[in-house]
């Protein structure tokens, strides 16, 4: 049997590597889209709706709540008051 310390140490590196991948992905994602360019209500609606994704699947979610009722998230003001919800469709006809 493992002690917790090994099981946890193998677990940090199972999320580490699994967030660079998933940080590479979107990052080239942004650099092709050339989304530092976009207008800035087009990233406003971009971060609302990055936050809907990332919360989307249920381990995200059900971790994330574990981190803030364990208090381990920083202190922060978010989301952005100038970040909104918009029908990705209509980002076409601004």
């Amino acid at each position: 049997m493992r002690t917790p310390q090994e099981h946890f140490h193998d677990l940090e590196a199972i999320l580490a590597k699994h967030a660079a991948a998933i940080e590479a992905e979107v990052r080239a994602l942004q650099q092709a889209d050339d989304t530092t360019n976009w207008p800035t209500a087009w990233k406003q609606i971009y971060n609302w709706h990055f936050a809907q994704a990332f919360a989307k699947p249920k381990v995200f979610r059900n971790w994330a709540a574990d981190a803030a009722a364990w208090k381990l998230l920083p202190p922060r003001v978010y989301p952005n008051q100038g970040n909104r919800q918009i029908d990705l469709g209509d980002l076409e006809e601004q």
